[in-house]
């Protein structure tokens, strides 16, 4: 299973950041998360970036950064 990104939905909010950062350490701290949102001002242009360390919320029954993106940027993938 993967994570699908969808940059063009996504507004740059950073909140599944927090949400994987609070999974991954137990504290709101995105330095800890395996998402990185970087924008592009001048552009108006986000881009998530998703690195290694994700295990998908493992012990969870869906992946946090997925339950609170309520733009629907993120979605599970097969």
């Amino acid at each position: 299973m993967s994570l699908l990104i969808n940059d063009q939905r996504c507004n740059g909010c950073r909140t599944c950041e927090l949400a994987c950062s609070f999974h991954h350490g137990g504290s709101f701290s995105p330095e800890r998360s395996s998402i990185k949102v970087t924008s592009d001002s001048r552009e108006g242009k986000v881009q998530l970036k998703v690195d290694a360390t994700c295990d998908l919320c493992a012990a969870e029954p869906e992946p946090l950064c997925i339950l609170h993106c309520f733009t629907g940027a993120l979605e599970k993938g097969r």
